[in-house]
């Protein structure tokens, strides 16, 4: 999935705490989040980005999946997001990337590539 840097705020919150940080990088499928806390791979999160511009302001709540650790942060999948906070990141990724056709096709594959869950399964 095509990343684009995109430094803002965002609240990490896990477990029984709330930890203001940065986006360094998003994606369609996730983001790196600069961070000192102790989460560790396989966690889940949640994660809200907070955009605010001249032209936008708004935030993206995500469920997230800590997929990588290091010394500056975490990088976390996203495992569930709303439709508007999903159309939202979708304009901001594309806009910034340059290019909606290929943010659209990349994340058309994308779930082509994963298994769709019958209800009941």
């Amino acid at each position: 999935m095509s990343r684009i840097n995109f430094k803002v705020d965002a609240i990490l919150s896990y477990k029984k705490f709330s930890h203001k940080c940065c986006v360094r990088n998003i994606s369609l499928t996730g983001l790196f989040l600069v961070t000192d806390k102790d989460v560790q791979e396989g966690e889940n999160v949640t994660v809200t980005v907070i955009v605010e511009s001249e032209s936008t302001a708004g935030q993206i709540v995500l469920q997230c999946k800590v997929t990588r650790r290091d010394k500056d942060g975490v990088g976390l999948e996203f495992t569930e997001m709303p439709l508007d906070s999903y159309m939202f990141l979708r304009n901001i990724v594309a806009y910034n990337y340059g290019d909606f056709n290929t943010i659209d096709q990349e994340y058309c594959r994308h779930l082509a590539s994963r298994k769709i869950k019958t209800p009941g399964e």
